[in-house]
């Protein structure tokens, strides 16, 4: 752990020790191991209407019998030829509500992906703002 002595431009870091932290007296940093994403799973096409009751993502990608627990990102990406836009968010608290100001979540245009740092496709939801909208989910383990 790092401590930081002095204030203004006499400021440095110190290790656990006490020793200044320097060209020679590094941090330790811990990186990610070099095969951090070990695989890539991918759904593509899948279709979200304007029911969000029926769009989180295990339903969606078929893996409500075996949910997907051990995922390091998730990749949300909207087709590029929806004419309308998709929302989302968590477990049913998202609204593709076709004013402004009544919408809840993120909102994907056209096109747009949104990258999660979850785990889990649990409580996650979509809803899209007109007919039906395509998306592509990706997950990495």
């Amino acid at each position: 752990m790092a401590n930081v002595i002095g204030g203004g431009t006499g400021r440095f870091l110190t290790d656990e020790t006490g020793d200044p932290i320097d060209s020679t007296n590094r941090l330790p940093v811990e990186t990610e191991q070099d095969d951090a994403f070990a695989s890539m799973v991918t759904f593509g096409d899948l279709a979200i209407d304007t029911t969000e009751d029926n769009n989180d993502l295990d339903t969606l990608c078929g893996t409500t019998g075996a949910p997907v627990t051990n995922a390091k990102e998730i990749f949300i990406q909207t087709d590029d030829a929806n004419t309308g836009f998709v929302m989302v968010g968590e477990n049913n608290d998202v609204d593709a509500g076709s004013a402004v100001g009544s919408r809840r979540g993120i909102k994907l245009n056209p096109g747009e992906t949104l990258v999660l740092a979850l785990s889990t496709f649990a409580s996650i939801f979509l809803d899209s703002s007109t007919g039906t909208q395509y998306v592509n989910i990706a997950y990495f383990t």
